[in-house]
């Protein structure tokens, strides 16, 4: 899956990728590893999932709940992506509804 964005918050754009997209080194972005699984992202977003995952690991399924642990699984970090980090422009290869 690669997803682009912006997130308001930080004034940044961002790329995420997870899977095989994930596999081989793009240039500006940085590995993010949790649990066996690993995702690209651009260093800012990246930031942000670390501190995530480290202080704050739950994501909202939907606007209004419910939360779950978070994980880097496409499901689950795509829904952190709409839901906490806010400005998903376009994904590529996601999960189905």
């Amino acid at each position: 899956m690669v997803v682009t964005g912006y997130d308001d918050r930080h004034g940044c754009g961002y790329v995420l990728s997870t899977g095989s997209d994930a596999t081989t080194p793009t240039p500006h972005t940085l590995a993010v590893t949790h649990e066996g699984l690993t995702v690209r992202a651009t260093p800012e977003l990246a930031a942000a999932l670390r501190d995530a995952l480290a202080n704050r690991p739950v994501a909202r399924l939907g606007w209004s709940g419910p939360e779950v642990p978070l994980t880097l699984d496409d499901r689950i970090l795509l829904a952190w992506l709409r839901h906490t980090v806010g400005g998903v422009l376009t994904v590529s290869g996601g999960p189905e509804r």
